[in-house]
């Protein structure tokens, strides 16, 4: 009988690939909710300092935070592909639901309810997608 000078002392197999903590899927409600306070931290400061809030603050704030959570929790390359579907589906839900809002409560409150639900629709996709990874290379 051989010994595997790799298995260590307990002679159990060495961890499998499936085993990699990084295959773990995205947290679903740490994700949605993080990137929501981020996004309404963000028209909160823009409330308070309107000349601070510009395009690139506003797209800054909440991308910061997933690709935080992203390396905290070392999700997976092949888990990112739920970015893609996420900001399109965020992107019309912002414009399309600004529009929408507009007429009903003004468009002082229309933007920035647009853009928090906007950005919970993108990290909710996201996180929802991490648990479905690709399979390609």
């Amino acid at each position: 009988m051989s010994h595997d000078p790799l298995a260590g002392d307990s002679g159990s197999s060495p961890a499998q690939p499936e085993d990699d903590p990084r295959d773990e899927p995205a947290p679903f409600a740490a994700v949605v909710l993080l990137t929501v306070a981020a996004a309404a931290g963000v028209m909160v400061l823009g409330a308070l300092a309107p000349s601070a809030l510009n395009l690139k603050f506003l797209l800054f704030g909440p991308i910061a935070l997933v690709v935080f959570e992203i390396a905290v929790h070392e999700v997976w390359w092949k888990r990112w592909w739920g970015a893609i579907p996420g900001a399109v589906l965020g992107l019309a839900a912002y414009f399309e639901g600004r529009a929408a809002l507009a007429d009903i409560v003004g468009d002082g409150w229309a933007h920035p309810v647009a853009y928090v639900t906007a950005w919970a629709l993108f990290a909710a996709v996201f996180a929802w997608a991490s648990r479905y990874p690709r399979t390609s290379a």
